[in-house]
């Protein structure tokens, strides 16, 4: 099941509740319970390989040399892979 977090507006606490979504739906119907809203921001790694060094280079606003995407260390060979 889900996972939503709410504030108790009468005591001033985030808490978390594995809801289903018509229980969510009857759950937030109460005055005092304000749903909050996050975003679930995670970051995949494979040891600073290749999607690690892209999503990295992806990100970098300065724009050096010609602007390619070189890869170091283990990632160099698996971006030369021919599939």
């Amino acid at each position: 099941m889900p996972l939503y977090t709410f504030k108790d507006k009468n005591k001033n606490i985030e808490y978390d509740k594995e809801l289903s979504y018509e229980d969510l739906q009857e759950y937030i119907k109460q005055d005092h319970i304000e749903q909050v809203f996050k975003m679930n921001i995670f970051r995949y790694a494979d040891g600073n390989g290749i999607k690690d060094q892209f999503t990295d280079w992806c990100k970098d606003s300065t724009i050096k040399g010609k602007g390619n995407f070189n890869p170091y260390g283990k990632a160099t060979k698996d971006f030369e892979k021919k599939d």
